[in-house]
């Protein structure tokens, strides 16, 4: 199993998205693998625009680019195929018009792309038509559709309901909004479904909230109440680090391994992800 506990940093220079994770990979409660990091960065890209005249040559180089946070739970198998879809998807954004407004598209939306030698006024695609479609909520709905990718793909073999637990994963996505400058923190989990098998939930974390992943039902409400107990001088990330280093002491006392150290706080400040505490 696994635990990550993730949250809105306080304002001023701590102002950013944290990540509590423990580094255990098990089965059936045996060590495979100690050290493993569950937190990621991952890029964010939106393709450049090559104009000659209102003629479009091409997309070429990249107009914007930026990172964000992934966090994972569950198969590390699947999961680690997600978060290669979602690197896919994250990367390789385009900017286009259609459907009659300015809008930016994933690398397989192709139809919508813009398409070479087309012609377009030379007064489209300035800079004040691109610089305000890219939300965090876009990106959120990217890393949804690239889970979704995979399990469209998974369902031609016609198991998932039957073997469920091979595709169970719960993730975690932390994004700087390119327009707001807010921190956003959305938390995904794949889940059983009569006539699909399996199907993505999602869902965004309030501001005063956690996102809790792997053994949330046991974790999930003492963590939230030891938040609550954070004094306002104290960093809620510490006090959920103290917090997650308590309770993988505690699980390991009484023989279970599921959560276990080395132990990392992680921090997403703008684009960039850094390991700030580590415990052994």
């Amino acid at each position: 199993m696994t635990l990550v506990i993730a949250g809105y940093s306080r304002g001023g220079f701590e102002e950013g998205i944290y990540f509590a994770a423990d580094s255990h990979i098990t089965q059936h409660n045996q060590i495979l693998v100690k050290g493993f990091r569950k937190v990621i960065e991952l890029p964010i890209r939106v393709k450049g625009l090559n104009f000659c005249g209102d003629w479009f040559n091409s997309y070429l180089g990249n107009r914007y680019e930026s990172s964000c946070a992934i966090a994972f739970a569950g198969s590390s198998l699947v999961a680690q195929h997600l978060i290669n879809s979602m690197k896919n998807h994250l990367s390789e954004l385009y900017p286009t018009f259609s459907e009659g407004r300015y809008q930016i598209v994933m690398s397989c939306e192709q139809r919508k792309h813009l398409r070479n030698n087309d012609n377009y006024s030379e007064d489209m695609f300035l800079d004040r038509d691109l610089d305000n479609i890219l939300t965090g909520e876009y990106l959120s709905q990217v890393v949804c559709h690239s889970i979704e990718a995979v399990l469209n793909k998974a369902r031609e073999h016609g198991s998932m309901s039957r073997l469920f637990v091979a595709y169970q994963a719960e993730f975690i996505f932390g994004v700087q909004c390119p327009q707001t400058r807010e921190y956003q923190l959305y938390q995904y989990e794949i889940v059983p479904d009569e006539e699909l098998g399996v199907k993505v939930e999602y869902l965004r974390i309030a501001n005063d909230d956690l996102a809790v992943i792997g053994e949330k039902e046991k974790f999930k409400e003492s963590a939230r109440e030891a938040l609550s107990q954070c004094p306002p001088e104290d960093k809620p990330s510490h006090a959920m680090f103290s917090f997650l280093n308590q309770s993988i002491d505690n699980e390991n006392s009484i023989g279970n391994n599921g959560i276990g150290k080395p132990s990392g706080l992680f921090n997403l400040q703008g684009r960039m992800l850094t390991k700030v505490l580590h415990e052994n």
